[in-house]
This record gives C-alpha cells, structure tokens and sequence, in this order.
C-alpha cells in the first residue's frame, strides 16, 4: 500500500469517526433535553421509558402494519404524480418562454397557498373520500417539485444549446443528453422535496380525513391522551421512512447519477 493510499485511508477513517462522534454526541445531548423536559412537565411528556414500552406494543401489533402500508401506498401514489407532473411543466417552463409566461403566475400562487387550504378545500368540494386527499396534495407538491426544476433548466449552459443547434440533435437526444445531464442534481433535489413534503402532508391528510393509515392512528391517540403511543407509532413510520430511502432512493440516486457522469 503506497503512502498516498495509507493517507487517503485514515482521512476517510478519521471522517468516519468525527460524524459518528458528532452523531453520538447530538443523540445524548437530544436524550438528556428530552428527560429533562419529562420531568418539568408533570408528567404531560412522557418519559423515554414510556415510549420504549409504547413502541415495543404497537410493534407487537398486526394493525399498525397495515396503516403503514397503506400510508405507504397513498405517498409513493402522490410523490409519483407530483414528481412526474412537476418535473415534466418544469421542463417545458425552462424550455420555452410562453410556456413559463403562462404558467410562471400560477407556480407563485401555489407556492403562496398554505398545504392545509388545499387539503380543507379538497374536503370540502369532493368529500373525504381518499382521492380527495390524494388530489390535494399532489396540487400541493406540483409547485414544489417544478420550482425547482426551472431553477435547474435555466441555469443549463447556453453554449451546449448552440452547440445542439449546430449538430442539429433531435430533441429527444437534445433533452436527454443535454439538459438531462445538466439538470440531473435539480432533479435529485426535486424528488427528495417532493418526497419529504409527500409522507408530511399524507400523515396531515390522515388524521383530517381518514378513518386508516398512520395519521389516522397518531390523531386517534392523541384524542385519547395517550402522547406516549403518539410519539412511538410516528417513530414507526420514521424508521420505515429511512429503510425506504435507504433502499430505494439512495441506489438508484447513485446509479442515476453515475449514468449522468
């Protein structure tokens, strides 16, 4: 092993140490707030204790597996439509000024609405069915995923576009290999909004409107005072979260990313 690699194995190592350090650091120091929090509030937080119990009974529970599936399955259906969507209009917006002049107004406006007017809206005109919910937030994340995009698409390199032109690409080439390249991060950060946004504002929805899912589960415990199980079933949910994107988004992040290189 030459020195250059020795070196470039401890910094690696070394930065290693210093985020699980820090990370270690921040978990106590978060512990250490919590339980202080527990016992000057007579006893309205709920002790570390009592979340672990709370935890070890909803995960003994077949219930609280189906409400995270079937949350689960309302957010992939509302972060495929709003990703799709947004990412589609952001596109055309970048590309084309009458397209941005027509619809530029509208992206404001949305952006301006707070997410629970779309949801109390939803409600009120189609009902509390599950589409309604579903509707409301992918207009809710529409505006979101294309603001961002535009960003990417207008920042692209004119001299590529002149370059295109002088090679005469034909535009499912020009797009792909393009602006597709050059707007690849816009589009990672794009998804990963649309996706945070997606579960916070699904989880809302739920416990507004839904009778199931894990929204519905944390709203029913919390009218029944019982914030420890609140806070175990959310720290459910959270955990799953970080398997999906662990799974999911991280593999194919990296390989998209490396298609783009």
């Amino acid at each position: 092993m030459t020195t250059e690699q020795v070196v470039s194995l401890r910094q690696i190592t070394g930065g290693r140490l210093q985020r699980f350090q820090a990370f270690t650091v921040a978990s106590l120091l978060a512990l250490a707030v919590w339980q202080l929090a527990t016992l000057i509030s007579d006893g309205w937080v709920p002790s570390l204790w009592r979340i672990m119990e709370a935890l070890g009974e909803d995960a003994s529970t077949a219930s609280i597996y189906t409400d995270m599936w079937i949350t689960l399955r309302r957010i992939f259906v509302t972060f495929a439509a709003a990703t799709s969507i947004g990412i589609g209009l952001g596109v055309a917006m970048g590309l084309n000024r009458r397209v941005m002049a027509f619809f530029r107004p509208i992206v404001v406006m949305g952006l301006a609405v707070p997410d629970v007017v779309y949801i109390i809206v939803a409600i009120l005109v189609l009902g509390t069915e599950e589409s309604s919910g579903l509707i409301a937030m992918v207009l809710a994340l529409i505006p979101f995923v294309v603001n961002i995009v535009v960003g990417g698409v207008g920042a692209r390199d004119p001299g590529l576009d002149e370059m295109s032109a002088v090679y005469r690409l034909r535009r499912l080439r020009y797009l792909v290999d393009v602006v597709g390249w050059q707007v690849s991060p816009s589009l990672i950060v794009a998804t990963r909004t649309c996706f945070a946004f997606a579960w916070k504002l699904i989880v809302l929805v739920e416990a507004l409107s839904q009778p199931r899912g894990i929204g519905a589960q944390i709203y029913y415990s919390f009218r029944l005072l019982r914030p420890d199980h609140m806070i175990a079933r959310a720290l459910l949910f959270i955990v799953v979260l970080r398997l999906v994107e662990a799974i999911i988004f991280a593999p194919v992040e990296k390989r998209f990313l490396g298609w783009m290189r």
